[in-house]
């Protein structure tokens, strides 16, 4: 027994004299310094610099003289340090050489740590220092760019020096820091600016191309898309650095922090809206999805009253959880579209899940769940850029689908319009003598004849008048035609009007029939009488024309209702090339002379004279 503990105190003796070692090795041993003679162009401080997270705000001094056990490396495949929001303070060693070609930098390639102070210490001098930040005014920074730039030229020409960088932001603490030249510095910034350019162009387009859809339809659907893409791009120029650069340099009227929270939060406010509008969920979705998207909504907008007054660290951790819920939403309020016969919900969902992805890229990496990369820090403006695009396609796809269910519609409608009237035409002779005088109200409106189908009198006139002028100015020759049904009166009186009718009609017909490819104006004159115009017809054509109508008619026996009864006509018929344009009507009453000649004459008879001129 006594044994085996004196080999258990041996064992805890040896342990605490290794730690102790350590402890005491810890304090002479400190990352070697960077010789910036070695750096091409530039190299990341991830891994190289090393941080020390303080509780208080230490002075210069007190930092220069802590342990070096105490400091951490910085992570070199991470992008953040988390949200402590404390004073954390960098330190990089670096060794310079009098053989340097080009100044170096120390870039800081995120645009929002709220307050940075820079210290250059060389033999234990501080050399020169910077204070500069975000809730600062913009002319505090050393090189007006959006993110921030060090010159080093004080420290890179020293045997040994110390970079000491102390940050202190509400907001997450990342950490691309990068020792650069100038000469790569300005390529670096000027190839971020170009992409930069194609991405706000490209939001520009999509803004103003859906500006002029919206004035054109008037679809509020467009006015919230319209709204989203302002907000996404005014967002964007906010977490670029471009805002606080040209728009709110002093911060005035707000400060730099206030913008993120509130572009975020108007944002997330606009893409609720716009989801809720563009789905139709009040008119086609059931309570639950109904009263979720309420929710969603009015909780956005209190986010955007509350950006003002709410503290800026607790904001962003409440508005980034409510912005993957909104995308999470907006998929299933997409899929749920996509069931309930949406065709547009399908582009609707793949827009929200490729959003989705590039919002859990960038909160991943921030998150330090997976390794950084320099395209993550551009995840959100890569997702936004494709997710409106997408979204544009589907907003065409709906306007494609609502177009071809309204010309569905309206030949639907069509259809309908088309059988009411074949209806109405096969009542019109049982109607009362009221609906009678209204549909000879309307015929005379029209240009066909009710009964007959042939050309009514109003509309003759202006076909006849056509014709009249046509052959004045051509001097080709025209024939008129008046044909009246022998004994009209008399068999209307003997079979009745319907048998009467019933020859009209047939009448009608013959004429067409027997006119059809002479290329002739054909019309109900009047009562039994019936009026046909040959343009271009020499006199032979037109005798033989009116003697074929006459035998047409004597041949045809009308069967109706019971009776069948043949029925003759009489036809005045003057040819004439006509040179007066005011002598129109001289042609029509030569033809009616004929006309009644051929009944004083027996009837059943074509009466002709040909004149020279009218």
């Amino acid at each position: 027994m006594i044994k085996i503990t004196t080999a258990a105190t041996r064992q805890h003796l040896f342990t605490t004299l290794f730690v102790v070692a350590a402890l005491l090795l810890s304090f002479t041993l400190q990352a070697a310094p960077l010789k910036l003679s070695e750096i091409d162009g530039a190299v990341s401080l991830g891994g190289k610099a090393e941080y020390l997270k303080s509780l208080e705000a230490v002075d210069l001094h007190s930092i220069m003289h802590t342990p070096d056990s105490l400091w951490q490396p910085t992570p070199e495949e991470s992008r953040s340090l988390g949200r402590d929001h404390n004073l954390v303070w960098f330190r990089q060693s670096v060794r310079g050489s009098d053989l340097l070609s080009d100044d170096f930098l120390l870039k800081l390639d995120y645009p929002h740590y709220d307050y940075v102070d820079l210290y250059l210490v060389s033999d234990g001098e501080l050399i020169e220092s910077f204070h500069t930040g975000d809730q600062t005014p913009f002319t505090t920074r050393p090189l007006p760019e959006r993110i921030f730039l060090f010159p080093l030229e004080s420290i890179q020409h020293s045997a040994d020096a110390t970079i000491y960088l102390r940050i202190r932001t509400e907001g997450p603490l990342l950490i691309p820091f990068s020792l650069v030249t100038g000469k790569t510095a300005v390529a670096q910034e000027r190839s971020v600016v170009m992409w930069l350019g194609v991405y706000f162009g490209i939001l520009g387009i999509m803004l103003a191309y859906n500006l002029f859809i919206f004035l054109s339809l008037r679809d509020t659907t467009y006015a919230y898309y319209l709204f989203y893409i302002a907000t996404v791009f005014l967002q964007q120029v906010t977490l670029q650095g471009i805002g606080f650069q040209y728009l709110w340099p002093d911060g005035e009227p707000i400060n730099n922090n206030l913008a993120v929270a509130l572009s975020t939060a108007l944002m997330q406010a606009s893409a609720v809206g716009f989801v809720i509008s563009f789905i139709g969920l009040y008119e086609r979705f059931p309570r639950f999805e109904r009263v979720t998207g309420t929710v969603l909504l009015l909780y956005s907008w209190l986010l955007v009253a509350g950006a003002p007054v709410m503290d800026y660290a607790s904001f962003l951790a409440v508005v980034n959880v409510t912005g993957f819920l909104s995308v999470l939403a907006g998929i299933y309020i997409g899929i749920k579209g996509w069931w309930l016969g949406e065709k547009a919900a399908r582009l609707f969902v793949l827009a929200w899940f490729v959003y989705l992805f590039f919002i859990s890229w960038f909160l991943a990496e921030l998150a330090s769940l997976i390794p950084a990369s320099d395209l993550g820090g551009y995840a959100l403006a890569i997702g936004s850029v494709l997710e409106l695009a997408l979204l544009s396609i589907a907003f065409a796809d709906k306007v494609n689908q609502e177009k071809e269910l309204r010309l569905s519609s309206q030949s639907q409608l069509m259809d309908v319009q088309i059988a009411m009237n074949a209806e109405l035409e096969e009542q019109v002779r049982k109607r009362t003598r009221e609906l009678e005088e209204a549909n000879q109200r309307l015929e005379i409106l029209s240009t066909t004849d009710g009964l007959t189908g042939l050309l009514n009198r109003r509309r003759f006139d202006e076909c006849y008048a056509e014709a009249y002028f046509d052959a004045c100015r051509t001097g080709s020759p025209l024939a008129v035609l008046m044909i009246d049904i022998d004994h009209f009166k008399l068999l209307n009186d003997e079979y009745g009007h319907r048998f009467g009718d019933a020859c009209l009609v047939d009448a009608g017909r013959l004429i067409h029939e027997v006119t059809e490819n002479h290329n002739a104006i054909c019309a109900r004159y009047g009562g039994e009488e019936f009026v046909v115009i040959l343009p271009g017809a020499d006199a032979r054509e037109a005798q033989a024309l009116a003697e074929s109508l006459r035998q047409a008619f004597a041949a045809h026996e009308v069967s109706a209702y019971g009776m069948s009864r043949r029925m003759t006509v009489s036809i005045g018929l003057t040819v004439n090339s006509p040179v007066d344009s005011d002598a129109w009507e001289k042609l029509l009453q030569a033809a009616d002379s004929l006309l009644y000649r051929a009944k004083r004459n027996g009837r059943n008879q074509v009466a002709f004279l040909m004149e020279s001129s009218a």
